[in-house]
């Protein structure tokens, strides 16, 4: 059996080498105080999907290690009559046990970093002021997204496939962009401008177009972006309602 890892390693090496409890509380330790930190920046991604990721499998893990403790029946020396069930010494487990109360300890403050990011998460979106920059055409699963800070805009292609696999990033994850140019938003050039020059030079004949804007610096790639998406998410899905 192998203790967790904090190291960023993949999930599905979520355990490593040698168990050693105190060794793997610094580390645990270290990587939410390395969460908290990007917390502070108002960087949410990719630790929020990472906190995610790992609750789920360590609660699977937690499962299946009590699964496999319950599989040693420990040795027999009598029976409950009362019950009506047999009475057995158990066994000593240390390995299972040792891992048991590491995951009885990691989990809930691993389940606070994320209700903490949950929050601001909210908080953040709360800053966000976005809609549709003209009509929006009856199938919006394909346009632009257009994410404001100050006099600039960066255009953000995005797709939403028709088939939709459950994503355990969320609604974010549903959502594919890329990025396509950054404009200068001023007296003469509004919305409607850039999206008629996108409509001329772009990919898509008719696109949807949404803007978003925020006081906020918030960081691009780890924040802004995301948060976009989740909102163009719940945009599009209600226009498909």
């Amino acid at each position: 059996m192998e203790p967790l890892s904090w190291s960023g390693l993949p999930a599905e090496r979520i355990l490593t080498g040698t168990l050693d409890a105190e060794q793997e509380e610094y580390r645990l330790l270290a990587y939410l105080q390395r969460v908290d930190g990007f917390y502070r920046e108002l960087k949410l991604y990719p630790c929020l999907d990472d906190l995610e990721a790992r609750v789920a499998r360590l609660r699977e893990l937690a499962g299946r290690t009590q699964e496999l403790g319950s599989g040693f029946p420990g040795e027999l020396t009598g029976m409950d009559l009362k019950r009506q069930e047999l009475v057995r010494i158990p066994v000593e487990q240390h390995g299972l046990d040792a891992v048991l109360r590491l995951l009885e300890r990691a989990l809930p403050k691993l389940h606070s970093a994320m209700e903490r990011g949950g929050e601001l998460r909210e908080e953040l979106n709360r800053t966000i002021r976005f809609g549709p920059v003209g009509v929006l055409p009856l199938d919006a699963r394909e346009g632009w997204l257009l994410l404001r800070q100050r006099n600039e805009a960066m255009v953000y292609a995005y797709t939403l496939p028709l088939v939709r696999k459950p994503a355990p990033a969320g609604p974010h994850g549903q959502v594919r962009t890329h990025y396509f140019a950054t404009c200068t938003v001023g007296l003469g050039t509004h919305y409607g401008h850039i999206k008629a020059e996108l409509v001329r030079t772009g990919p898509f004949p008719n696109p949807a177009t949404f803007v978003f804007e925020s006081d906020l610096s918030l960081p691009r790639i780890e924040t802004f972006l995301p948060l976009a998406k989740r909102i163009a998410y719940e945009l599009v899905s209600a226009t498909r309602a």
